[in-house]
Formats: structure tokens, sequence, C-alpha cells
């Protein structure tokens, strides 16, 4: 067993010896439902439910992640079936960090609709309500996903097209080789490219939904979810 697999181990081991409490909401699992669920004693129906709570859950991971700091500390035995280890891995995979951006692309400027990710101050985009003054052809947003930072630039090139370079960084400040970034729309893969000096450039996007996957060596770190919007 490695390293992260003793990890998850110790943490299904905490989970399965708590005193079962009230859930943190109406939608969360007990911690009765939760250790049925860890031993494989779940109906089919209710097991699913469970999976697909834990793959959205930021509460419930967060307790996960608090659970393997303990075990950490403690030394936590480990007493839990393989199968259940595996399973919780790949539900800890399917967790990802990231950022959204929304984007209206007017005839020679971007428009800035919203962003959960940190606007670079140095570019000054359309803001709804303010004077075309503050308008640019160009903005830029950036995120930590995963161990990286990851800057995505929008550069409006054409009346209803624009060019998004994303620049991927260590936390050390230099840039990240061979992290692959992967433009998809839907579920239809758009464009794939692995970063060079930290760098890609996916050229001519016109409006859409789109998601930008970031991955390491095949591991899913994170995705960044783009729309831009046609001015009307």
């Amino acid at each position: 067993m490695n390293a992260d697999e003793s990890k998850i181990a110790g943490i299904l081991s905490r989970l399965l010896k708590r005193t079962p409490k009230a859930a943190h909401n109406d939608e969360c699992p007990d911690e009765e439902t939760l250790a049925m669920f860890l031993h494989g004693k779940l109906a089919s129906k209710a097991r699913d439910e469970v999976e697909a709570h834990l793959a959205r859950c930021e509460l419930c991971v967060d307790e996960l992640v608090a659970a393997v700091k303990a075990a950490e500390t403690t030394g936590t035995e480990i007493d839990v079936p393989r199968q259940l280890v595996i399973r919780a891995m790949a539900l800890a995979r399917r967790t990802e960090t990231g950022f959204d951006i929304v984007v209206r692309l007017l005839r020679d400027s971007l428009e800035l609709l919203s962003t959960t990710g940190r606007l670079m101050p140095q570019f000054v985009p359309v803001v709804r309500g303010e004077a075309k003054s503050g308008e640019g052809s160009a903005l830029q947003v950036e995120q930590e996903v995963g161990r990286f930072r990851v800057a995505v630039e929008l550069e409006l090139t054409e009346p209803g097209a624009c060019r998004v370079l994303a620049n991927v960084t260590e936390e050390n400040g230099q840039p990240a080789e061979g992290v692959r970034l992967t433009l998809a729309s839907g579920d239809r893969e758009q464009a794939s490219f692995v970063t060079r000096a930290g760098g890609v450039v996916f050229d001519r996007i016109t409006p859409g939904e789109y998601s930008i996957a970031v991955s390491e060596s095949g591991n899913a770190l994170g995705r960044i979810r783009l729309n831009l919007m046609l001015e009307r």
C-alpha cells in the first residue's frame, strides 16, 4: 500500500470509528450512513446517492481533509478493506479546484461579467454600468489550480473571436513545464497542449461555453470554466 492509499485508509478507519451525530445539513449523510456506505452495507440506490453527494459537497470533503491531518498526527491504525480504499481514492480524485470566467465579446472590446478568479489590475476591461473609457481588448484572470498558479488571458483578435492564453507557474514562480491544458466544449475536445515555458495558446475561440482541464502526468488537477457571450 503506497503513501496515498495509507492516508485514505487512515481516513476511512477514523470515520468508521466515529460516534453517529447530526448531519451537517439536510443533504449531508450522517456518520452512521457514511459508515454503512464504507462497509458496503447500503442498497445500490442509497450507495449511488452517497457517492454523488461526496463528489459535490465541499463541506464533506473538508471533513475528510481534517481526518487526513488527524490520521497523520495520531498514526491511525489501518484496518479497512483495500476495495474501500480504492473507491475512496476514486472519489477523492473527483474533487477539483478551478475558477469561472464569464465574458461578453463586444465589437472592439471585452466586457467581464463575472469571475471567481483574481482579475489582474493591469488589465482594465469594460465593467457593467461604467463609461466606455474603461474598455479594453484584453483581460487576465488568475487563480490556484492544484499546486500551480494558472493565469488566463483573453485577447479580442477580431469581432466575435478571441485568443485564450494560459500561463502556468510553479509555487516558486517559475514556468511550469509539461502541464497539459485541454480545451473542450461540452463533451467535445477542441484542442490539447502541453505547456512550454509555462504557456499554451488557443486561437480563434468563438462565443460558447468551454472548459479548460488542467492535468499533470495524467492526473486531473482542476478546471477553468469559460463562458464567452456575444454582444446582442
